[in-house]
């Protein structure tokens, strides 16, 4: 779902969204000051994947401009598309909300070019860093660098929850995507572990890793990850874990029956050619479900629009992950999680804080909590 911040370009916004296939839009004409809405708006913008800001239709300085958007990154897994249209390169303001990790800019002055641009933005996972250089600028800060502190606490939104795991085939990355989404939940403060469901597989592997054995269990704990194996489950299930990370391997016809009865169902894939035989598969024994996540590897973003629309009414949960070839690793592919699991966790408490370290230590404030 898209929010839109703007006065004067309602319309072409909403045509240029719904062109791109984007239909759910919520648009808002009066907000003044970006920083009041950010303080206002923090818990509902829970609601969105992207948001628009006409920076056009604000009466604030860069600095507070800088100060809001900053706050919606920090605290929001969400998507930030700055219009800023007749705006050209080398400018400071969007010279400095480049430095901020904001790469998705709409800048264009006629029609087909700001429809472009917005479409690069909506699209796949959007602008990335080389995308973007061109509005990269030496900022120079002779009065300060700003910190931003924040804090934000999870909770389940059910007793626990299950999720199915399952590639199209071999060495597709099925047990990778299944570690980091348990790594991920777990640093949410939410207890997590991976069940291997996997007959071709075996845990014992992590043991030559260092993994620690609990001899009254049998689970193996490594990296902060609890594992075990699927004749192990009803030990796992006494344990009362908020989710259970099914890994089922490959997926095949014996299969099915166990995947589709969980909570969360996911199919990893990749978009090579040779790699087709083994996502039709899938899609023949699963298409009738509506629920299927598709997280797709190594797939360039120029290819990205043509796969959403090839996935048909499951392109709305199909994601293209980062490269990651550690399954431990942090910090990655967390804005894809969000979107996937944002119906069975809930923000329990959540605190920002945007302060100014000039000498006198004046400082702004964002707070709530």
């Amino acid at each position: 779902m898209i929010l839109a911040l703007t006065k004067e370009n309602e319309k072409l916004i909403t045509e240029i969204c719904k062109d791109s296939g984007y239909d759910e839009i919520q648009m808002l004409t009066g907000v003044n000051k970006l920083k009041d809405f950010a303080v206002r708006e923090l818990k509902n913008l829970n609601n969105f994947n992207y948001i628009i800001i006409d920076i056009n239709s604000t009466k604030e300085s860069e600095d507070e401009i800088i100060k809001a958007v900053v706050a919606i990154k920090s605290m929001y897994n969400i998507r930030i598309i700055i219009m800023a249209l007749g705006y050209k390169e080398g400018n400071s303001l969007l010279a400095k909300l480049f430095n901020e990790g904001i790469y998705n800019f709409v800048v264009g002055k006629d029609n087909e070019t700001q429809k472009e641009e917005l479409m690069n933005c909506l699209v796949g996972d959007g602008n990335q860093y080389k995308d973007a250089v061109r509005f990269r600028a030496e900022v120079i800060n002779t009065k300060r660098k700003d910190r931003v502190i924040i804090k934000k606490e999870y909770k389940k939104i059910k007793q626990f929850e299950t999720i199915g795991i399952v590639g199209t085939e071999s060495h597709i990355g099925t047990t990778t995507q299944a570690l980091l989404i348990c790594s991920f939940l777990n640093s949410l403060k939410l207890n997590a572990c991976y069940i291997n469901a996997n007959p071709n597989t075996d845990i014992s592997y992590f043991e030559e890793l260092g993994a620690i054995k609990n001899k009254n269990t049998d689970m193996l704990s490594y990296k902060n990850i609890d594992m075990w194996r699927k004749e192990n489950t009803v030990d796992a299930m006494n344990l009362a874990y908020d989710f259970y990370i099914y890994d089922y391997g490959v997926f095949d016809e014996s299969k099915i029956d166990n995947f589709i009865s969980k909570g969360v169902k996911i199919v990893v894939s990749g978009t090579k050619i040779w790699e087709f035989a083994g996502l039709k598969n899938v899609f023949s024994h699963l298409e009738k479900l509506k629920d299927l996540k598709f997280l797709f590897n190594f797939t360039e973003q120029e290819k990205q629009k043509e796969w959403l629309k090839n996935m048909s009414k499951f392109s709305k949960g199909t994601y293209f992950t980062e490269y990651t070839p550690n399954p431990f690793a942090i910090n990655v592919n967390e804005q894809i999680y969000h979107r996937i699991f944002k119906e069975y966790i809930a923000e329990k408490s959540s605190k920002i804080e945007i302060v100014d370290m000039p000498k006198n230590r004046i400082f702004g404030l964002f707070k709530r909590s």
